[in-house]
């Protein structure tokens, strides 16, 4: 009985990874999807006020936020206001602008290897993905989910903000 039922669940799981993603979904298997995504949240109030329309009118399906960024609190208000927002998670080792810059959620003495010399993430990934060492890099990681958590934010997916973590294996 137990081999049969192995066997069952088995068959089941395959069948399962056989099925398209839109299947998945609900969608015929040729079913052509867009997914349309907001990202950045909390680097700005105005990106934060943009973001949360287009999420309240189902303009787009799901978003991310910068942990390190300023905005964060904001964006963690919305997202106890509206538990039911897919809310990811844009990791962030990187800090793009000229004269606005954010660092690193861990301690500066943790992860030196992220920071330029005024103590902000490098602006480029190139950069970033030159200096950065992966024993510093995986527990700032782990400090944003864990910020993103304590601030009230549950995040349902994780992505890379300027593919820094997909710079290099």
């Amino acid at each position: 009985m137990r081999l049969l039922l192995a066997l069952l669940m088995f068959t089941l799981s395959l069948a399962a990874q056989t099925r398209t993603i839109a299947e998945r979904l609900g969608y015929p298997a040729d079913a052509k999807l867009v997914i349309l995504h907001a990202d950045d949240l909390a680097v700005a109030h105005s990106e934060d006020v943009a973001s949360f329309a287009a999420l309240d009118k189902g303009a787009v399906s799901s978003a991310s936020v910068m942990i390190p960024c300023p905005w964060l609190t904001e964006v963690a208000d919305y997202a106890k206001a509206h538990p039911d927002a897919d809310l990811g998670l844009h990791l962030t080792l990187t800090s793009e602008c000229k004269t606005y810059r954010w660092g690193s959620v861990s301690s500066s003495n943790q992860v030196p290897s992220l920071l330029n010399p005024t103590g902000t993430f490098y602006p480029t990934t190139e950069a970033a993905a030159s200096h950065a060492k992966p024993d510093e890099a995986e527990p700032e990681i782990r400090a944003q989910i864990e910020r993103s958590l304590a601030v009230g934010i549950k995040p349902t997916h994780l992505d890379s903000h300027m593919g820094t973590l997909f710079a290099t294996p």
